[in-house]
């Protein structure tokens, strides 16, 4: 009876034990963050070629745009899936958009400080443009509407059509205190950078 005890016991651990093989073979599949850089398997949506930005959506539908070397924005095709590491885009200022005075006096006050530009309308989700006075396309502004703040990670979620997502981390100098789900604002945010880009 030992004997066939053991048997089966043996057994189940070589099974128990494929099972953990198979996982390592299909790779990542989950989002995971190591010291601020973000690794997860995700579908090429968009190309920018000329300005080197990828747009991806990852595996919880959840979207980011990624600037990316010469090197590899010539490799990356539209729908292909790729494990990417970047380095996540982080909210740099924060604004709330006052509804009732949107594009006047207090628009430009608001903004002065910040180097925002003057709240654009939302035609589409994640209205992009970038700040006056930038240089290049590190830094862009972004206006949409919070769909959930979680003030203990510190990041902002917008949601999208189709069930996208996109969550930005805010900066240690962003407050958090006056904004709520349902506020449309408008944020400064340092784009996503890539750091590892491999095919799957």
């Amino acid at each position: 009876m030992r004997v066939i005890v053991t048997a089966v016991k043996g057994v189940f651990a070589v099974a128990v034990s494929l099972l953990f093989i198979d996982d390592l073979k299909a790779g990542p599949v989950e989002i995971e963050a190591d010291a601020g850089v973000i690794t997860m398997v995700a579908t090429v949506e968009a190309v920018d070629v000329t300005n080197r930005i990828v747009t991806l959506v990852g595996p919880n539908n959840n979207w980011v745009e990624v600037i990316v070397g010469p090197d590899k924005i010539k490799v990356i095709k539209i729908k292909e899936k790729i494990t990417v590491s970047y380095q996540d885009e982080v909210a740099v200022a924060l604004r709330k958009v006052n509804k009732g005075q949107q594009g006047d006096a207090f628009a430009a006050e608001e903004t002065a400080g910040m180097g925002l530009d003057a709240p654009t309308a939302a035609e589409q989700d994640w209205v992009t443009v970038t700040p006056s006075g930038g240089t290049d396309l590190t830094t862009v502004e972004i206006t949409d509407t919070i769909a959930a703040i979680n003030r203990n990670k510190r990041t902002i979620t917008f949601a999208g059509t189709g069930g996208k997502t996109r969550t930005i981390v805010a900066g240690p100098n962003v407050s958090l205190d006056q904004i709520e789900p349902g506020d449309e604002v408008v944020l400064e945010v340092t784009r996503a950078v890539a750091v590892d880009i491999k095919p799957i």
